[in-house]
């Protein structure tokens, strides 16, 4: 079995350069009640996504050892384990999305010019 090693980083996505863009954006919209926000702003994200991508790796392995010993309680428990990281992880990701789709939007403290026709979105 691969032993899988530590991560640092979900692919190439900077938690840091993504949580400055938020900020940017929040004092953009003059928004100060970050509790009105669905991320929480309290922490820092690389570090917290490091550790959850940790412990996601981790049983990862943990389940597919237990599969391959046929060891089925153990397997079910790590992958409860499994679960809860993922819901954890996607939930991080759920609000910071949220977020960026209410900054996304215009309102009294900011309105975003309209886009040009020759404006291209990236893929």
């Amino acid at each position: 079995m691969q032993n899988i090693k530590k991560q640092t980083t979900i692919s190439s996505l900077d938690f840091n350069n993504l949580r400055k863009l938020m900020d940017v954006l929040i004092n953009l919209k003059k928004i100060e009640d970050l509790d009105s926000l669905d991320a929480d702003y309290n922490f820092e994200w690389q570090e917290d996504a490091n550790e959850m991508i940790d412990g996601i790796n981790k049983y990862v392995e943990q389940t597919l050892a237990s599969l391959e010993a046929e060891s089925y309680q153990n397997a079910h428990c790590s992958l409860t384990s499994l679960k809860i990281r993922l819901q954890g992880l996607n939930g991080t990701i759920n609000g910071i999305t949220n977020d960026t789709i209410l900054l996304h939007c215009d309102d009294k403290e900011f309105t975003w010019p309209p886009l040009n026709e020759d404006c291209r979105l990236l893929e």
